[in-house]
């Protein structure tokens, strides 16, 4: 069976039947050689395609959060002149007698206050900021941190919390 077939009121040539009886579509006959009535005189080819430009780097955060996400959680880096005084207190003695020095506060602070110093103790000279330093570096931040925690344990005893 033809794909193209179609109706005709005049009977069809002999030699366009198909096996079935229907007329078939010779493209190549006179009356449908209109598409072709130019001279071919290159080969197609498909138009060379247009290089894709890279899609722009997506900032997520800033899809979710809006375009200043990185100034809005109101961090501010410390200045050097705080950098210096935490650098000059890391370096000074601990009298490891007195709890209230080791933590710097007074004596009469609340209980609340001691534990923010805690807190801030045990940040500021934590072992885990000292990637990449020596070891020797660490073992002394350790000695630090292990100092910390027992004045605030001592603490904790005397206040009975």
């Amino acid at each position: 069976m033809a794909l193209w077939t179609r109706k005709r009121d005049d009977p069809p040539r002999p030699d366009a039947l198909d096996r079935d009886g229907t007329e078939s579509v010779h493209l190549d006959d006179d009356e449908h050689a209109w598409w072709a009535q130019e001279e071919v005189k290159e080969v197609w080819r498909p138009k060379p395609r247009r290089k894709a430009e890279p899609e722009p780097k997506r900032d997520i955060l800033a899809e979710h959060f809006g375009v200043d996400w990185r100034t809005s959680f109101g961090f501010t880096p410390p200045s050097d002149q705080e950098r210096r005084a935490e650098a000059a207190r890391a370096q000074k003695p601990l009298d490891e007698q007195d709890p209230y020095a080791v933590l710097e506060v007074d004596p009469n602070a609340s209980w609340d206050e001691i534990i923010a110093a805690h807190r801030y103790q045990a940040r500021v000279h934590h072992p885990d900021l000292l990637f990449g330093q020596s070891a020797e570096e660490k073992a002394e931040s350790e000695e630090r941190i292990r100092i910390i925690n027992a004045a605030y344990k001592e603490l904790r005893i005397r206040r009975g919390m």
